[in-house]
């Protein structure tokens, strides 16, 4: 992935759609942990791949969010969201393994189940690392691979290709707690836990926060 991804044509809005109408359902599940991880926030925060704007309702009014958003099919919602949250936006079509933001510069980095879809979430994460200041925080909350020689990891396994295509390149059995342990943040709290809901390739989750 590069740069200059833009989103398909066809699966973009498509997506933009489903997640836009999807919020309500992803607050239900996702709002506790979602405002305790946010409760401390900044008055900027910068957003990995924020999609249509689903974690604005859990920011401040006043707040401004710099958005890393390759997807220009979820720009619109991106903007709505903002008026109606009271979000300050910025949107950089950029992917998250190349922000040009500066090096230091940001208190308060989120990204929420994105990790998963990232060409290489090695250099995403080296990027968030980049531009954390000191004490900085990195808050996520991923999917992650299921315990080998399970059932749930041989689902994730046959179901890979095809959610990997309609979800525009998320990896069901991607290792996201291994890579974010060895990123070597001076600070991480962790936590490993089953979120069951329909779609049960992504009920093997983590969430917590990391600091630079």
């Amino acid at each position: 992935m590069s740069k200059e991804y833009k989103g398909n044509s066809i699966r973009g809005p498509i997506n933009s759609w489903v997640f836009n109408n999807l919020s309500g359902y992803m607050n239900w599940i996702f709002g506790k942990s979602k405002r305790n991880l946010f409760i401390n926030h900044p008055k900027v925060v910068v957003e990995i791949g924020p999609g249509a704007g689903a974690n604005m309702r859990y920011l401040r009014q006043g707040t401004k969010m710099i958005a890393i958003e390759p997807n220009i099919h979820m720009h619109a919602n991106l903007k709505k969201n903002a008026e109606k949250y009271g979000i300050h936006l910025e949107i950089k079509t950029l992917v998250g393994e190349e922000i040009d933001l500066p090096d230091n510069s940001c208190d308060f980095v989120i990204c929420t189940l994105v990790l998963c879809t990232v060409h290489d979430p090695v250099q995403c994460i080296s990027q968030i690392k980049r531009i954390l200041k000191p004490n900085g925080e990195f808050i996520f909350i991923e999917h992650v691979k299921a315990q080998e020689r399970t059932l749930l990891s041989l689902l994730q396994n046959i179901v890979h290709k095809p959610w990997h295509w309609f979800f525009e390149g998320c990896h069901t059995n991607r290792d996201t707690k291994k890579l974010i342990e060895s990123s070597g943040f001076s600070f991480l709290e962790l936590e490993s836990y089953n979120l069951y809901s329909p779609f049960i390739p992504i009920v093997p989750q983590i969430r917590g926060k990391a600091i630079k």
